[in-house]
């Protein structure tokens, strides 16, 4: 099936300004800004979504062999060192040094994901500086979870095919599109999606991305930040705050590998606890829910629901209570002028009460 684009400057239909809203994908700001006729490629990937192989879906391509063995290197880092970690504060003192470094970093990981990966890379919530974009690039490369670029693109495939065949982490289909349920579906939206043995065609989500110079540098040097996180700068905190090799080592351990694997976990529930537990104020097209206790955990991620309702808004809360600290922080930056051209959420769109269904 063809796809129709449309000028800017022409008419939308109702079906493709549906599409492409729920889509979401005038993403990174920047040179180069994305346009309505980039936008309208989805309409095709809805009407082919139902096929074997879902549209924009690369099945055991060679990109998720080059994924696997990068997610193999994380993986290896951050368990091995959260079980040594197990050890070294079962057999040795811990203090101060040690768990402020934990928190510190738990902060700046959450921030790197939400702030950067998410609301600005992923959905343009905001707009900033040529020097504050590399700023938060490093930040989201910090997170530990992988290339920003190959991220936001995965994202889009994500808003696009939301809870449907073509989704890579739901917790309801795989990423061939094969039914799932249970166990299996919570593992797989939980981590097992990056295993498998397919990959986002960069040629349909990835369009504007490799033009992106922050986000092609931010790739190109991902291993760089990822080692500065896990080692080096957890190394430098426990050392110059305790004095001591073992205050190094045991923030190594607890600061670095540690705490990504406790935020990693806690960043993957969005994709497997906020679809499957929580309450929903929108109707939005997939089982988004949101869910409380992850959204105190991750810094407001997990008011889901209204995120996949209002996917470029900078704030996730609806309402007073449903206390977003990310969006605080990035309010704080618009207040001494650091971003700006902050996107809201609309008051009295007509959010619906909390329901369980």
């Amino acid at each position: 099936m063809a796809s129709k684009t449309v000028k800017p400057g022409k008419t939308e239909t109702v079906a493709q300004q549906e599409l492409r809203e729920r889509v979401d994908l005038p993403l990174v700001p920047g040179p180069g800004d994305y346009d309505a006729e980039r936008d309208l490629i989805l309409p095709k990937a809805h009407a082919e979504a139902e096929e074997k192989v879902p549209m924009g879906v690369i099945p055991n391509s060679p990109q998720a062999k080059a994924e696997h063995k990068e997610f193999l290197v994380y993986t290896s880092f951050k368990n091995l060192g959260t079980l040594a970690a197990i050890a070294w504060i079962i057999t040795q003192p811990t203090g101060a040094v040690e768990w402020s470094a934990f928190a510190f970093f738990y902060v700046t990981t959450m921030l790197g994901h939400n702030m950067a990966h998410h609301r600005y890379f992923g959905h343009g919530a905001f707009k900033t500086s040529t020097p504050m974009r590399y700023a938060l690039a490093i930040l989201a490369q910090s997170c530990g979870i992988g290339s920003a670029l190959t991220w936001v693109a995965n994202h889009r495939r994500h808003h696009a095919l939301t809870d449907r065949p073509g989704d890579l982490h739901s917790p309801f289909f795989d990423g061939m599109g094969k039914p799932l349920q249970g166990r299996k579906g919570f593992a797989h939206a939980q981590l097992g999606w990056a295993f498998d043995d397919c990959s986002t065609d960069m040629a349909i989500y990835g369009k504007g991305l490799q033009d992106d110079k922050v986000l092609v540098w931010a790739h190109k040097t991902r291993w760089v930040w990822f080692w500065m996180s896990g080692i080096v700068l957890p190394a430098a905190w426990g050392y110059g705050f305790g004095g001591t090799w073992q205050h190094a080592l045991g923030t190594v351990l607890i600061a670095g590998c540690m705490r990504m694997v406790v935020t990693l976990h806690i960043i993957s529930m969005l994709n497997s606890v906020c679809h499957l537990k929580g309450y929903r104020r929108y109707d939005s097209p997939g089982k988004d829910r949101n869910n409380v206790i992850v959204a105190l955990l991750d810094m407001g991620e997990g008011w889901h629901n209204n995120h996949h309702a209002h996917p470029r808004s900078a704030n996730n809360s609806a309402v007073w209570w449903e206390i977003d600290m990310t969006y605080w922080v990035i309010r704080g930056l618009e207040m001494v002028g650091l971003v700006w051209d902050v996107k809201r959420m609309p008051k009295g769109d007509g959010a619906g009460a909390p329901r369980l269904f």
